[in-house]
């Protein structure tokens, strides 16, 4: 399942509030896995700039979902009872098409957008980093990623580069081309990362980064960018042609009065691209003359949709490979069933070869053990090849009624479901 809400769903500022830390909220749940009687064996936290998706590989709905909602609420200092209205909650096949949809860039305020598919490998990196990628959560996130692929080979969404900060930046050169320009940058996370890049790609020709975690000396060395210390950040805004904060720390960075003092010793506006979830504006900071801010809002409202063909091409595509995943978890969830019938065969197989062993030469014997191995194989051959086909078209229940008739093997579809994580660990 899934529980998440994104630009769709919520104000911004709700899901600033409802994301609180990221990585805390991420380790929070992460731990929620840990325990041997938890509702949840596998997590996964994606939070970007205008989403938070928890997904999960749960055994008991309820329970899982109250863990999460009370883990959420607890980061974030938020009610229970306001969490549970503000996560939308996916359950099954919606699961993969919504991620599948999503790191292809088809669910976000710029449609192709190229960063979604690394923040939602990152995020899984994490998690198995972390020992919270259950085998059914290795399985739906690979499976994304190779149709994200696929998305950005085939229909060419995502390969231009089409990013929020991208779009940001194509409402600032509206009033004056970047190259040449001088930029600022605040923070020097993966966002920061993206933007730089993007600058250097439009011919800005000095940048600059201040973080307000004391990491600008690294991040400079690896973009080419000038470090800025605190007591140099307003002469650093003053001489800026552009400022891009994107540090998502929430600590008003740029206040009121830092503004207000370089602003006054500029002789034109200064744009002001606000892309954290977490704004590095105060409140205050935004209503100070002579500042143009563009922020998330802004972006959504500019951003024109891509060519109508090449996203309906990656929606098939993303139909496709939802398909093929649920497939694939249909045919695992009878392996237990084809694994019980195998160990009943080969069970029948080695008490006959015990009494056979004692009676003959260990060569006869070893000839007779062949012999019988052939046999068993070839009478499995079909019964394995009908758990599939039988899978595929949603029959698996007969198949597991036709064991029960004929060898006396139980194993319900629950059973089944739950044990197919075990096999899949080794798939």
């Amino acid at each position: 399942m899934v529980l998440g809400a994104s630009h769709h769903d919520l104000e911004l500022t709700q899901l600033d509030r409802l994301t609180g830390d990221p990585d805390l909220l991420s380790h929070a749940v992460g731990e929620l896995t840990a325990g041997p009687d938890s509702p949840i064996t596998g997590a996964v936290v994606v939070a970007t700039c205008n989403r938070l998706e928890i997904y999960l590989d749960a055994v008991r709905f309820h329970d899982a979902i109250d863990e999460v909602t009370g883990v959420v609420a607890e980061v974030t200092g938020t009610a229970a009872d306001e969490v549970s209205g503000l996560l939308k909650v996916r359950v099954g096949a919606p699961v993969a098409a919504h991620l599948f949809t999503v790191a292809s860039g088809l669910d976000s305020m710029v449609v192709g957008e190229a960063e979604i598919g690394g923040q939602i490998a990152r995020a899984f990196r994490d998690a198995q980093l972390a020992g919270n990628a259950s085998p059914a959560i290795n399985l739906l996130f690979q499976s994304a990623a190779r149709t994200a692929k696929q998305v950005t080979t085939d229909t060419g969404l995502g390969a231009a580069g089409r990013s929020i900060a991208s779009v940001a930046l194509d409402i600032v050169a509206r009033s004056g081309e970047l190259a040449g320009s001088r930029a600022l940058v605040i923070g020097t996370g993966a966002y920061a990362r993206v933007v730089a890049a993007e600058l250097r790609t439009r011919g800005c020709a000095d940048l600059s980064v201040f973080s307000p975690s004391g990491r600008a000396a690294g991040f400079s060395d690896r973009h080419r960018a000038t470090p800025i210390a605190a007591d140099g950040l307003v002469d650093a805004v003053t001489a800026a042609d552009i400022v891009i904060t994107c540090s998502g720390r929430a600590s008003d960075v740029l206040g009121e009065e830092l503004l207000a003092t370089a602003v006054a010793g500029r002789d034109k506006p200064l744009p002001v691209i606000d892309l954290a979830l977490h704004s590095d504006l105060s409140a205050a900071a935004r209503t100070v003359p002579g500042i143009r801010v563009i922020d998330l809002h802004s972006v959504a409202e500019q951003a024109n949709p891509t060519h109508l063909s090449a996203v309906t091409a990656a929606q098939d595509i993303v139909i496709a490979g939802v398909a093929a995943f649920e497939e694939r978890m249909a045919v695992r969830r009878l392996d237990p069933a084809v694994v019980a019938l195998r160990q009943h065969i080969s069970g029948a197989v080695e008490k006959e070869m015990t009494r056979l062993r004692a009676k003959y030469s260990a060569e006869v014997a070893a000839e007779m053990e062949l012999a019988l191995h052939r046999v068993t194989q070839s009478l499995l051959h079909t019964p394995t090849l009908r758990a599939k086909e039988l899978a595929r078209t949603g029959d698996g229940a007969h198949y597991l009624q036709a064991l029960h008739t004929l060898f006396g093997i139980d194993i319900t579809e629950a059973e089944s479901s739950a044990h197919a994580d075990a096999v899949r660990l080794t798939s």
